[in-house]
């Protein structure tokens, strides 16, 4: 195997982790924007850790 073998499998390898890390902080940003779609739009309230959908919480209130 020479030069051109390797530097086409470095070139696979650095390509994939490039790949991996655009897919893990797409993620990310879709968690990060689920989690305040949640907060501002659908009024989930965020107490002691936990996410409470509206509806439970109008359900307690009666």
């Amino acid at each position: 195997m020479g030069w051109g073998g390797e530097t086409k499998a470095f070139r696979i390898i650095i390509k994939g982790a490039f790949l991996g890390f655009i897919a893990i902080a797409l993620l990310i940003m879709f968690m990060i924007g689920n989690f305040l779609v949640k907060i501002y739009i659908l009024d989930y309230r965020f107490d002691d850790g936990e996410l409470t959908p509206p509806i439970e919480t109008a359900i307690n209130n009666e």
